[in-house]
Formats: C-alpha cells, structure tokens, sequence
C-alpha cells in the first residue's frame, strides 16, 4: 500500500491593538503582499510530486503434498463431489457427451440417471460409478467397507492445483485422470489415455429442463423398446 503525506504550512497574522487607519493600512499591505506572492506561485511551473512505486504482491504458493497425503486430501474431495451429485443431481459434459444424474426423490419414472452420446443416442445409467463424480469416491468406501485400501495412487501437482489418479485393472486395462478442484469438488476431469483424451465440466445442482430431457428421453426410449 502507497501512503500520501503532505506537509502544510499556515500563516497566521494577527492584528492587535491596531486603530483607525492603521489597521486599514497594515491589512492593505499585508493583502498586497499576499497578491504578489500569488501571483509569483502562479508564474513558476509546477513541481510534480514522483509517482508511488507499486509493488505487486506475490502470488499464493501451494505446499506440495507427498502421495499418502494427496490420497487422503482426495479421498475427501472424492466424498464431497459423490454427496453433491446424489444430493443436488449433477451433469457432466464433454465434447461427446453429456451425463445427468438427478436424487432419487426427482426421479423420472424411477430412473435417475442418463447420458446422451451426441448427437442422438440416449442411455440409462444404472450404477453412479459409471459417473465421474461418484466413481472414485465408491472404490474408496467399497475398499474401506472390506477393510483394504483403494487401490488408487494419487499424486498431487502444487503448480497447478491438480490431483491425477491411476487405477490398474488387470485385465480390463488401466485408468488415469487428471482432476480440477472447485469449493472442495471435482470441477473438470481429464481422461490421460492417448487414445481417448476427454475433458469433461462437472456441474452440481440448478439442472436445466434441457438437462433433464435427457433422462426423459433415455427412460422414454428404455421402456418403449422393452
């Protein structure tokens, strides 16, 4: 913060014991006086104060984090982001797709949750590990209701903010995201693979009649097929 101070001097002049003309003279002289110097500050360019020094503050560092504690740090965000997505319904969208899951109390005809790959295939979704938002947060109370650790390494990058998870299923291949964080939940997901780099927004409540055509649609379709 730059602090102005300025320095003021007043001149006071009293006039005591002063009759008759005198004291209109003293007060005309004095005023004469006062006019030249006036007018002698008016005749002089004027001094330019230096301009204040601004020094930026610096940016916020973020203490690095070593795996165990990344993992538990997620672990929490995982929960939170599950809790919203079952609480407030959540959507998920991509460039491909987009991914609706509403609480169960807003259900269409007893389904709650839906995708739409783009442009016009519609499909219910019947585990929310199948969303992003709760899939990570299952595999760790699954893991801790059998009594083992998740099976997920977490790292934690402090340049950006960024939690990456990896996950290796055997057979069925390997996962590995990179994940934002917002108000302690997920806010972006990034898929690592090569061979499908999808970046997908999470959003958490204030779902669009737009959005919940979705699930209309795929429970629609679901049921006039069967």
């Amino acid at each position: 913060m730059v602090e102005w101070k300025q320095n003021q001097t007043t001149a006071q002049v009293s006039l005591v014991n002063l009759e008759g003309g005198q004291a209109v003279n003293r007060v005309l002289r004095l005023s004469t006086a006062l006019a030249v110097v006036i007018f002698s500050a008016g005749c002089s360019a004027p001094t330019l104060a230096p301009l204040p020094t601004v020094t930026q503050s610096p940016a916020p560092t973020v203490a690095p984090m070593t795996s165990a504690e990344a993992k538990a740090a997620y672990k929490l965000i995982a929960q939170a982001s599950c809790d919203a997505a079952q609480a407030l319904g959540v959507v998920e969208s991509s460039e491909d797709y987009t991914v609706v899951s509403v609480n169960k109390e807003e259900g269409y005809k007893d389904y709650s949750a839906a995708y739409l790959e783009k442009p016009e295939t519609y499909k219910l979704i019947w585990e929310l590990t199948s969303i992003t938002s709760c899939a990570d947060w299952f595999s760790f109370s699954m893991a801790e209701e059998a009594g083992k650790e998740a099976e997920i390494d977490v790292t934690f990058d402090a340049a950006d903010s960024t939690f990456t998870t990896f996950e290796d299923f055997g057979e069925f291949g390997t996962s590995n995201f990179k994940y934002t964080v917002a108000n302690g939940k997920l806010a972006t997901s990034e898929n690592l693979d090569p061979k499908n780099p999808i970046v997908t927004a999470i959003k958490y409540g204030n779902l669009t009649d737009a959005d919940l055509n979705i699930l209309k649609t795929a429970v629609d379709q679901f049921l006039a097929a069967d």
